[in-house]
């Protein structure tokens, strides 16, 4: 049986429905080799699901999502092999949760503004330590303001809505540059949400590349087997890592499992080998944690 991997998932410490121990078990059960558990802006679920991966035979690659932004694009950078315990990442990322938190006092403020009744309690009921926009949504659902996560997006969270509330984002270079302070290796998430035509696409990615970028996201669900390719061709002319991944958030109603499956998409194990070949490359250079 050919061991498959997803280097893109997501637990309850950020905005998945499954703790980091659930979705190691899961991910045993589905028979995968290894999984990267990249949470947003957090680093909180590692130890769990290293502990869990031991347990369960599952291979973990620690992992983050980085939200980013560059020339008013918003981008995700992964962050892979980093070391999660490092004090000036760990600061970096503090940063990132209050500006979350000033996020989501806006977007509460606003639907309250609208006459919804919601507080901080209930969210912080559902969502535990990180509270994101899902989280806003499956709220709303249960108080039946909304019909679905969907219906909540579209009529008060998504960009031009009501409740939106801009996100202050890091600079793509500084997100970058702060996964290589932690010894880890930066992979552009899922481009095409960058730039659906793909146009401009080559000159991001050329960019990124001098600000340290090592890898694209070049296997997600959503990407045709057209942009898989352009971004594998555009990948090797750079020099760059292939990724790939399910982006998993535990939701039944996804259309991609949990490593995907032969009618979405699968992630070969030599694309973990390769990253850990970086990997492995970058921390016998001096000036790893200097970029």
């Amino acid at each position: 049986m050919t061991p498959y991997i997803d280097l893109h998932t997501h637990s309850t410490c950020s905005d998945g429905l499954l703790s980091p121990a659930a979705l190691l078990a899961l991910a045993a059960r589905r028979g995968l080799a290894a999984i990267a558990l990249t949470d947003h802006d957090t680093v909180a679920g590692l130890p769990e699901a290293i502990a869990h991966g031991a347990i369960t035979g599952v291979e973990v690659l620690t992992g983050i999502e980085i939200s980013s932004t560059l020339d008013g694009v918003s981008l995700h950078i992964l962050g892979y092999g980093i070391d999660h315990g490092y004090p000036d990442f760990l600061a970096f990322l503090e940063r990132l949760q209050l500006a979350r938190h000033n996020r989501n006092q806006g977007i509460l403020e606003r639907l309250q503004a609208l006459g919804i009744s919601i507080t901080s309690e209930e969210l912080t009921r559902i969502a535990g330590d990180q509270i994101g926009r899902p989280h806003f949504a499956r709220l709303l659902v249960q108080k039946r303001v909304a019909k679905n996560t969907q219906d909540a997006f579209s009529r008060y969270l998504k960009r031009g809505c009501p409740a939106f509330v801009e996100h202050s984002k890091p600079q793509a270079d500084e997100a970058i540059g702060q996964i290589i302070k932690a010894k880890g290796l930066a992979v552009l998430a899922h481009p095409i949400y960058s730039d659906p035509s793909l146009e401009k696409i080559p000159a991001l990615v050329a960019q990124l590349k001098d600000y340290g970028l090592s890898g694209l996201e070049a296997i997600y669900p959503t990407h045709s087997q057209k942009t898989s390719r352009f971004l594998r061709t555009l990948a090797a002319q750079h020099g760059l890592l292939l990724s790939g991944g399910s982006d998993y958030h535990g939701d039944k109603h996804s259309i991609t499992p949990l490593g995907g499956n032969a009618k979405t998409i699968r992630v070969p194990l030599q694309i973990l080998q390769d990253i850990k070949q970086r990997l492995v490359a970058n921390t016998a250079r001096p000036d790893s944690r200097n970029g």
